[in-house]
């Protein structure tokens, strides 16, 4: 167990806040404000609202922008008399509190009074807000939290041409108490300090989850029939207390509408998870897990296309559904599509199967072309590349995968099979060849060195070149073969993976780990350890060490985060145990938009939620939603 000081956690220092503090104006005082420095900064999925400050007021005027209506784009309420112009003697327009804080307990809260003075004598003001999902205010500057998040926002009052701003927290406190809970466990739970003999074998302390998800469920080990729990989550706005039982194999997942209210509560913040133990028959309770997550401050976008090996068909699921689309099915196809590439706009699939069907229409359902009709075999488009607008083809010249791959040089019409001329590349052959998101480059490995390569590529004219090597195979036999790269939606970094060649280019043969190469600074390359997890305490232990392949950026970053699909052997919590040829299920890893020199920018991965845990997953690719074309 971690030795994270709980007196520490933003959660304790609100909680101790009075119900005077809390409610200001009507105790009479401002003292006890809360001290929140930062809190969500996007309003729920479907919920409008403007951008929030994230900088703390003290309450000092600023002169309103010239030209706009002084509200600096926040939404506004109804307004009060004012006066306009600078009104005469007024110096200094404040807010009174210039902070303050709500507490929502279980559903209960109280208003907070806020009062405009000028020069410290109170006055008439229009008041507004931004992140009206949290709280609003009315004309007469009473702020009312929504009572579905916690969070910060700005309230600002307009006198004249003076404007001054203050900011309101609001915490969200939940108890959910089962009758088989009596309050001589809770107290016994809520004491837990030392450390358990049980281990949480799912999620995994520090990873970084997007909004917008289905709740993960927590799986653990080494329990017993009968124990009693406290499942905690917490952060700077939120403080979400569960007591309940979980026979083993024990496991835990709240609902998808608390999911949605913790998350957007931490937004962009850390988000504490405490699960304490109570062993059946005994009056003294344990620490099970003290494990921090973050929580992005956007969702994921778009849509993962994987082969579900054990339906021989790519399936096609969207991040926070419950289950995947079987839409080759839904089209009549249901013979072996693997070996498949998807175009970032989501718009063509490229299948390297057997069916008769080499480019698929993803946006109607509908088949467009063969290869079969122009006399190659249908396996030549096998692990291709795509272009972005899912025109253009580049033939994989690894041979030596499963297949294998037609390995011609130079690039294709997705519509036609014709070979396109005057590319710049029409006679050399790609190894693993990728296209960025963005149009811009080429990743690929040299078919003759196996070094990992990158080429400019203008979209308009369908050329390439300027041939940039980024990382040389190297000496090591265990790590010798670079395979499946992916561009970052900047084209900045391509991530791929490492194994002894030939045997890692088969997820079955051989063990594999990702990596991290700039294209701007060819040479650097980083191990991504914590995606990996090649340091972190797994439950299994070495049995889920380098077991990950085949990772895809998504097109397009968010919250901060590149966000990686990758394929993984290792054991799912205590749902899926079974040896490395049991298990293969798709992960998603959250790697840093910015990576800092000398620093693993990956961290640890988490379970898809929605694929199916009885079929072995594989090569995910990462696309905009057929739908949405292009995002």
């Amino acid at each position: 167990m971690k030795s994270r000081d709980k007196a520490t956690k933003p959660w304790r220092k609100l909680l101790l806040v009075s119900a005077c503090a809390a409610i200001p104006a009507a105790c009479g005082d401002d003292g006890g404000r809360g001290t929140a420095s930062a809190g969500p900064t996007s309003a729920p999925t479907g919920i409008a609202s403007t951008t929030a400050s994230e900088s703390e007021s003290d309450g000092t005027a600023t002169d309103a922008p010239t030209g706009t209506d002084g509200t600096d784009g926040a939404t506004s309420t109804t307004e009060a008399p004012t006066t306009t112009g600078a009104p005469a003697g007024c110096n200094t327009l404040t807010v009174d509190p210039p902070e303050a804080t709500i507490i929502i307990d279980n559903g209960t809260h109280a208003p907070v009074q806020l009062n405009a003075l000028c020069d410290g004598q109170p006055v008439t003001a229009t008041w507004s807000a931004d992140a009206s999902y949290i709280a609003s205010v009315d004309e007469k500057g009473l702020v009312e939290a929504g009572g579905q998040y916690g969070g910060q926002l700005v309230v600002e009052a307009l006198h004249g041409n003076k404007t001054a701003e203050a900011t309101v927290s609001v915490f969200l406190k939940v108890d959910l108490i089962p009758p088989e809970i009596t309050e001589a466990d809770k107290q016994i739970l809520d004491g837990a300090t030392q450390p358990d003999t049980a281990v949480l074998s799912y999620p995994y302390d520090g990873t970084v989850f997007p909004k917008g998800l289905q709740p993960a469920e927590l799986m653990w080990h080494g329990s017993t029939p009968g124990d009693k729990y406290l499942v905690r989550y917490s952060g700077q706005f939120v403080d979400v207390k569960i007591y309940t039982l979980a026979e083993p194999p024990s496991r835990h997942t709240i609902t998808k509408p608390l999911w949605v209210q913790i998350s957007e509560s931490s937004s962009g913040l850390p988000l504490y998870l405490d699960v304490h133990r109570m062993p059946a028959g005994q009056q003294a309770a344990y620490v099970l897990a003290d494990d921090t997550w973050t929580i992005a401050s956007e969702p994921l976008i778009g849509s993962v296309y994987y082969w579900a090996n054990s339906l021989g068909r790519v399936l096609r699921i969207n991040p926070g559904a419950d289950a995947p689309e079987d839409f080759l099915l839904a089209g009549g196809q249901d013979g072996c599509s693997t070996c498949h590439s998807a175009s970032a706009d989501g718009t063509r699939l490229i299948i390297g199967g057997d069916i008769n069907v080499s480019t698929w229409d993803l946006v109607n359902n509908t088949p467009v072309f063969s290869t079969a009709n122009i006399g190659v075999p249908v396996r030549s488009w096998a692990m291709s590349a795509i272009s972005p607008d899912g025109t253009v083809v580049i033939e994989n010249g690894e041979t030596n995968l499963p297949g294998p791959p037609g390995g011609q040089p130079g690039m294709w019409d997705a519509t036609t099979g014709a070979k396109l001329m005057g590319t710049g590349i029409d006679d050399l052959v790609l190894n693993m060849p990728a296209f960025s998101s963005d149009g811009r480059k080429i990743a690929y490995v040299d078919h003759t060195t196996l070094s990992l390569m990158a080429l400019d590529y203008d979209a308009v004219n369908r050329t390439a070149g300027n041939p940039v090597k980024l990382v040389d195979p190297g000496a090591d036999p265990a790590l010798n073969g670079i395979i499946f790269p992916s561009v970052t939606p900047d084209g900045r970094y391509v991530i791929y993976h490492r194994g002894a060649y030939p045997a890692m280019l088969d997820t079955r043969n051989g063990t594999s780990d990702m990596f991290l190469a700039s294209i701007d600074e060819p040479g650097v390359e980083i191990r991504l350890r914590a995606g990996n997890g090649d340091d972190y305490p797994f439950y299994a232990g070495d049995r889920d060490r380098h077991w990950n392949y085949e990772p895809t950026f998504a097109p397009r970053s968010s919250g901060g985060y590149h966000w990686a699909v990758f394929t993984s052997r290792r054991t799912f919590g205590n749902k899926l145990e079974g040896n490395k040829d049991q298990v293969k299920q798709l992960w998603v890893v959250a790697i840093d938009e910015n990576p800092q020199p000398g620093v693993d920018p990956s961290h640890p991965a988490f379970w898809l939620h929605g694929q199916d845990v009885n079929t072995l997953n594989m090569r995910g690719f990462w696309v905009h939603k057929n739908d949405d074309p292009g995002g």
